[in-house]
């Protein structure tokens, strides 16, 4: 019999083998992976990477167009990301890992650690922008507010008056950005404008992780970035993961795009230094690549443990995917300690299931985590700004293409 044939037989037989165990018709994804095409066929996009884990295995990981298109670079597979916002979720973990050991409780008050935030004051009017009249606060903010974005802060991302002055003060502009050399002088800047709200009353996103991030390095000792290689990184094995990204791993850096006025698309004439970076962020900071931040995704889909190494107790794993903030967001999503939630799906036109936990960073890059199903989606991609059409057609291609039990 041809060896050949015989190699073709044990090849199908083992596709649908793996097909079967993992529940997903894999076919279904035809639709996205044309979708994700023509994005970048119509320059939308430079370059996307798609990673879908279920029930341990990778199902579906591929990469679509360039990772430059100043030189034509093409987009490989696990390249990295500036993944902005979703250096959150890891800080809380870190917080959390605080909290087990007793350094720190929930609802300990924030200021007792960082002291600036007693004096703050709440804005009576956002339109009135960040030099507003303002009033009292009621309550003190607690470590709570900080990872629930409960605490009346700001990140400055909205169209108000308030965050457009605000996000000017603390990073001046996207293609002109801020300068420091510390976190503490970030945050600094976010001390000098009031709360948006009272404690507690809101949810509101925010630059609360950057907080935290200050107060890690001060019960700690240790430098925010050396604490999360010693407790999280190191232990996952994120080797490709943190504010600075080795001289020999920098070519898979994926280059920030954005379209022009005519609407073509472009590398920014602004990019993030791949080394040479001192301030270590709550909020955002973190390279990473879509196979590193799966093992991080492991670990909390695993209730803590991933390869054998224990991160958080799965108590704690429970409790940061719990809904803390009530229906200050919606009927239907909520969030956690450090992650959305989707806690009613009744009421939420997505396909997902009820306890969906996710995230995403300000260049389109994103990820969730399904309990029930077991299953890690991660779209990576670098473009500004960032809008949500990735996010929802990557919900509705795995979701729909989960087999009927």
């Amino acid at each position: 019999m041809n060896i050949n044939y015989l190699l073709l037989v044990f090849y199908f037989t083992f596709n649908t083998i793996c097909l079967a165990q993992s529940g997903l018709e894999l076919s279904k994804l035809e639709d996205f992976e044309a979708y994700l095409k023509e994005e970048i066929k119509t320059s939308k996009a430079a370059g996307i990477e798609v990673l879908i884990n279920h029930k341990g295995q990778n199902v579906w990981h591929k990469s679509f167009g360039f990772s430059s298109l100043k030189d034509n670079r093409p987009l490989e597979k696990n390249s990295i990301y500036y993944i902005q916002s979703m250096t959150k979720p890891i800080m809380s973990v870190a917080i959390m890992q605080l909290i087990e050991k007793g350094k720190l409780s929930l609802d300990d008050y924030a200021s007792d650690y960082y002291l600036p935030l007693k004096k703050l004051r709440v804005i009576k009017d956002m339109n009135a922008g960040i030099y507003g009249p303002t009033v009292n606060a009621k309550e003190p903010i607690t470590i709570r507010h900080l990872l629930t974005h409960t605490a009346g802060l700001s990140h400055g991302l909205e169209e108000n008056k308030f965050d457009q002055q605000l996000f000017k003060l603390m990073y001046n502009d996207l293609f002109d950005p801020a300068e420091y050399n510390i976190l503490e002088e970030r945050v600094d800047k976010l001390m000098q404008v009031p709360l948006i709200g009272q404690p507690g009353e809101q949810w509101y996103y925010s630059a609360a992780p950057d907080i935290l991030a200050l107060i890690l390095q001060r019960i700690t000792g240790q430098s925010i970035d050396s604490y999360l290689r010693e407790n999280i990184f190191d232990p996952l094995s994120m080797s490709d993961t943190g504010y600075n990204v080795d001289e020999n791993q920098q070519h898979r850096i994926m280059q920030v795009h954005f379209n022009t006025d005519d609407g073509n698309l472009v590398n920014s004439h602004v990019q993030v230094p791949p080394s040479g970076n001192t301030v270590y962020g709550g909020t955002h900071g973190i390279f990473s690549s879509t196979e590193d931040f799966l093992k991080f995704c492991k670990m909390i889909l695993n209730k803590g443990i991933h390869n054998g190494k224990r991160i958080l107790k799965e108590d704690t794993v429970a409790l940061m995917l719990k809904n803390h903030v009530g229906n200050l967001i919606g009927q239907s999503r909520g969030f956690g300690l450090g992650f959305g939630v989707l806690y009613d799906t009744s009421k939420d036109p997505s396909l997902a299931n009820t306890g969906q936990i996710y995230w995403g960073g300000y260049f389109k890059t994103h990820f969730f985590i399904d309990p029930i199903e077991k299953i890690i989606g991660i779209i990576m991609t670098q473009k500004i700004p960032n809008t949500d059409e990735y996010i929802i057609e990557l919900n509705r291609a795995v979701y729909g293409a989960i087999l009927s039990q």
